[in-house]
């Protein structure tokens, strides 16, 4: 990859990225709320007391984030006790969304990183060059000489696969635990 298609892939990483994190989080955000207000009611005393509470809680944070209207309509509410429901899958699948964003957003970071490291590189040689008194090529011949490798996308297995699942399971075993379910 050329030095020119590298920063070309760092801006499309951007401008992929950081939607699909922000869109997502919202998103698993509110689904968690309307989880919170419309399965909390199990008819217990003690549990409608607390349930009040949180259901006040949720729509004072619905009515302040009217600006966040689509978010309310149309993200998907979990409902623990039947995992494989539509809803559920689609919950978890925008969650995992958020990991994808991330995902971009530190390829992304690590290209720069990278290309900033080209950056200083390039200037040494024009500087090495004009010190010489040779004819100094100039910036842009540099930069199309330069070759990046390709990073790999499995080097990220753990904090992009793994961990979301880990973190799912000790969540499952918490709420079990818990009797929330």
């Amino acid at each position: 990859m050329t030095y020119d298609e590298a920063r070309k892939k760092v801006f499309i990483k951007w401008l992929l990225g950081v939607p699909i994190v922000a869109a997502a989080s919202l998103s698993s955000v509110v689904s968690v709320l309307k989880m919170f207000y419309f399965s909390l009611d199990s008819g217990d005393p003690l549990t409608n007391a607390i349930a009040k509470q949180i259901k006040q809680l949720v729509y004072f944070a619905y009515d302040h984030t009217r600006f966040l209207e689509f978010f309310w309509t149309y993200s998907p509410t979990p409902t623990p006790k039947d995992l494989l429901a539509s809803s559920t899958i689609t919950s978890f699948f925008i969650y995992l969304c958020i990991f994808v964003g991330l995902w971009l957003i530190e390829s992304a970071r690590k290209l720069s990183a990278r290309l900033a490291e080209i950056d200083k590189e390039i200037e040494n040689q024009l500087i090495k060059e004009s010190i010489k008194g040779s004819a100094p090529r100039r910036r842009d011949e540099i930069q199309a000489q330069v070759s990046i490798p390709k990073s790999s996308r499995f080097s990220q297995f753990h904090a992009l696969y793994l961990a979301p699942i880990i973190v799912g399971l000790v969540v499952a075993v918490i709420v079990k635990i818990s009797g929330l379910v």
